[in-house]
């Protein structure tokens, strides 16, 4: 694309000669010859001091907020909001051409997307996925370090999925592409609500109120009279929710009164879950029509009252995609264990759970899945989360001294300090929280700063009809791996 048709659609003048552009990149360390170096100011460091490290490595043209001498220059006031109209308008505006389905919320996006996604091609219908685990295509992984990646790698997916055939891009947005402008411009024509919690990510957002309100502009963009598919039994997502110009889809477990599908007669097990989806009200359809009352039953191989919540809300979706109720349940009942969610690593011996735990209420929901689970002794290793404030170890901590405390358990809790990236480093304020809370609790543990004596130490004590669960969210990433290593290789 010419450099001069960029300008054209950002509405800006180019200072300097016109150029061909062959991609648009923000970080100069991956700049490729021919492309766009936007030069975006950051919190730590301003972009425009990286324009000449990419114009060495072939940059043809800068986006900033200033021109740079002797090269081709878009000047905007603001490079972030510019990157993406950039991305869209370079690729085509793919989004236009596939089926946008938006999820966002503090838990759960991944394993509702990873659900749709499986829903819909057991509908015969190509499905991409940009999220947690990598932009996903027809069993191809991109890996992208991020939940929501940057603009140019969300349109230039979103350009693949279109060219491959793809019908329905299913996207998790987080508050922090929100807020760095990564997914502006995009429409959904259908949102997802998993659940609000007010204190995550602190150590990004300066306040509670401020998460929630930047979590919420996710309704903006949604298309004029999109559905909204919300957890009514989340109160924050319920409030934030009410009132808004659009139908609002509200699924419960609880039989709350105000929710137009229930999930009833759950039941768990190792081998996953059962229930019933009973759609109380007509829900509508996207391409127009109604979704007539019904009653669903389904089965999940996976367990968790946590992942049933997030199946039911996947399955909802569907419905309104206008995706049978037969092949919903084909396909909830066929899925592939989702890695760390709920993951049953092991049973010849002691059984292995894994759960990526983040928060009060998704150490309740596993602590619940382990109470369905018969064994003898529980041994659990904890991972604290690092670099996501105080608030939220402290209330861990009370949550998992909560659910301890009528049992008769091991604990053992890591920093993960050999196995933590430099994002999720545990700070020493941040231990020392979880480990203050837990001796006031009078719940007994053991403290091991690295994951490898952690997890060794919860294995070694393991015997058969025993349960080991390994709990944590990035600092437990290589939990199963050193498990797995301590275990006997399993009977083929």
């Amino acid at each position: 694309m010419r450099l001069s048709a960029l300008a054209g659609a950002l509405g800006v003048p180019l200072s300097g000669e016109d150029r061909e552009i062959t991609g648009i990149t923000l970080d100069s360390r991956q700049v490729q010859p021919g492309q766009l170096f936007v030069a975006i100011p950051g919190a730590n460091a301003d972009g425009t001091r990286f324009i000449p490290d990419a114009l060495e490595r072939g940059a043809v043209a800068v986006c900033a907020v200033r021109a740079w001498d002797g090269v081709p220059s878009l000047v905007v006031d603001d490079p972030r909001e510019a990157l993406a109209r950039l991305a869209s308008e370079f690729h085509g505006h793919p989004a236009r051409e596939v089926r946008m389905i938006g999820i966002t919320g503090s838990l759960g996006k991944t394993s509702t997307a990873l659900l749709l996604e499986t829903i819909i091609g057991a509908a015969g219908e190509k499905v991409g996925v940009i999220g947690s685990l990598g932009i996903r295509f027809e069993g191809h992984v991109v890996e992208t370090g991020m939940t929501t990646p940057e603009a140019p790698a969300i349109h230039g997916s979103l350009r693949y999925f279109a060219a491959q055939g793809a019908g329905t891009a299913v996207m998790e947005v987080t508050s922090h592409s929100i807020l760095l402008k990564r997914v502006d411009g995009l429409q959904y024509d259908l949102g997802l609500l998993t659940n609000i919690v007010p204190y995550e990510h602190l150590e990004f957002h300066p306040t509670p109120e401020h998460y929630v309100r930047t979590k919420t502009r996710f309704f903006g963009m949604l298309k004029p009279g999109a559905p909204l598919v919300v957890n009514d039994d989340d109160p924050t997502a319920r409030q934030v929710s009410t009132g808004l110009d659009r139908p609002v889809i509200g699924v419960s477990l609880r039989t709350r009164e105000t929710a137009a599908v229930h999930v009833q007669r759950v039941l768990m097990g190792v081998e996953g879950s059962t229930f019933a989806l009973h759609v109380r009200r007509p829900l509508p359809l996207l391409d127009g029509g109604e979704v007539t009352p019904m009653t669903i039953p389904l089965a999940l191989p996976i367990l968790g009252r946590q992942q049933v919540a997030n199946a039911a809300l996947a399955a909802t979706a569907a419905l309104i995609a206008g995706i049978p109720a037969e092949t919903i349940a084909f396909a909830l009942a066929d899925v592939e264990p989702m890695h760390r969610r709920m993951h049953i690593l092991y049973e010849e011996g002691p059984v292995l759970l894994d759960d990526t735990v983040g928060n009060p209420e998704s150490i309740r929901a596993v602590f619940e899945a382990i109470r369905s689970i018969p064994h003898h002794n529980l041994r659990v290793a904890y991972a604290i989360r690092g670099s996501r404030g105080v608030e939220v170890n402290e209330r861990n901590a009370e949550a998992l001294a909560r659910e301890l405390e009528p049992m008769v358990a091991t604990l053992i809790v890591t920093a993960s300090d050999d196995h933590a990236s430099e994002r999720d480093r545990v700070e020493d304020e941040e231990r020392d929280a979880v480990l203050r809370t837990l001796e006031a609790t009078g719940v007994p543990f053991i403290y091991e700063p690295t994951l490898e004596r952690a997890v060794t130490r919860a294995i070694e004590g393991a015997a058969r009809g025993d349960l080991v669960a390994l709990l944590g969210a990035q600092g437990m990433d290589k939990g199963g791996e050193i498990a797995r290593r301590l275990l006997p290789a399993p009977r083929v």
